[in-house]
């Protein structure tokens, strides 16, 4: 069985090209005590970090509403605790609510961005002190850092195992030369819906980045630096969340109808009905599901949504649940 290096930390359950991200609502912030005055420091910090996971986009903080709401954010916690990292520093863990956080950003206005999430595969390579390499399992720097900057944006990822098959697929100075054919045939070998490839270089106290985002047919050029590999990494995570929050996030539209009438065929038992509009109902863009009737195994649901209709497909696609039937327009598929 082939072996991919995908990283766990986010408690992720994995379809092909996506992933169910678990710990949306969960975030950690440093602390100065544990007294009550920084406790209510970091609650607002911790706040803010997870509007951000929560929604993929930054600009969530310019939302005056959901400012005006940072100073009552103990009001959404529903467990905090303290602990160490790793270096020794204490850290404050908190974990938000989510239905009342979905409803908050709704209500502002805001991007929400459901726990189906794409996958996104890391090919880098690094240069420090005269010697390249590529980042993968053996290269623990850069690794922990990817993985802590793209935990705290809620990015499942994957990182080449680079063995043989990788290494002859594409060799370290055709992803130093950013050879994009080479680079784009050594993706295939992992499912994902996009990836970033680049390379980075560390000298004079700066670690550069030059490389490109992949998503489909769109193709972003990227060129970012930070003075830690943290920084950096961090750039890189927050410049993948903010282009997949476009695409994914749902901003609901006050006073519009979100009616849309569903048709699912492939239903066969009790358990498919209850399972479909269990899905159906857990969807961040879905207020709510109802079957207005059946035929055969074919349901038909009334969905009461937050956004429109395309763009909530397009989430829901990502979990290959249900795929739209070849042979008749609107009518969709449950996948068992």
């Amino acid at each position: 069985m082939r072996l991919l290096t995908l990283f766990t930390l986010l408690s992720l359950a994995v379809s092909a090209t996506s992933a169910t991200v678990q710990d949306l609502y969960d975030v950690r912030v440093p602390v100065a005590d544990q007294t009550a005055e920084s406790r209510t420091d970091a609650l607002g910090g911790a706040f803010s970090k997870m509007l951000v996971k929560v929604s993929g986009t930054s600009v969530v903080l310019e939302n005056n509403a959901l400012l005006a709401e940072q100073a009552t954010a103990s009001e959404y916690v529903s467990s905090l605790r303290y602990e160490r990292d790793d270096e020794g520093n204490l850290m404050l863990s908190v974990s938000f609510m989510a239905d009342p956080v979905q409803k908050l950003l709704e209500n502002s206005g805001a991007p929400l961005w459901g726990a189906s999430r794409p996958m996104t595969q890391l090919w880098l390579a690094v240069s420090e002190d005269g010697e390249r390499v590529a980042i993968g399992p053996e290269e623990d720097d850069w690794r922990l850092a990817l993985n802590t900057a793209m935990k705290d944006r809620g990015l499942p990822y994957i990182l080449p195992t680079w063995d043989l098959e990788d290494q002859m697929a594409l060799p370290l100075a055709s992803l130093w030369g950013l050879f994009e054919q080479d680079i784009e045939a050594a993706t295939k070998r992992y499912s994902s819906e996009g990836y970033l490839a680049g390379r980075i270089t560390a000298a004079g106290g700066y670690n550069s980045f030059s490389g490109y985002l992949t998503y489909g047919n769109q193709q972003i050029a990227l060129s970012l630096q930070g003075e830690t590999p943290e920084e950096l990494a961090g750039q890189l995570a927050a410049a993948i969340a903010e282009h997949l929050s476009e695409k994914y996030a749902v901003i609901a539209i006050p006073g519009a109808d979100g009616g849309h009438i569903l048709r699912v065929a492939g239903i066969n038992t009790f358990a498919d009905y209850h399972a479909v509009l269990t899905y159906l109902k857990g969807h961040v863009a879905v207020r709510d599901a109802v079957m207005l009737g059946s035929h055969g195994n074919e349901l038909t649901v009334s969905l009461d949504l937050s956004g429109a209709w395309p763009q909530v497909w397009d989430v829901l696609a990502l979990d290959a649940r249900l795929a739209e039937s070849e042979e008749e327009p609107g009518l969709y598929i449950w996948q068992q």
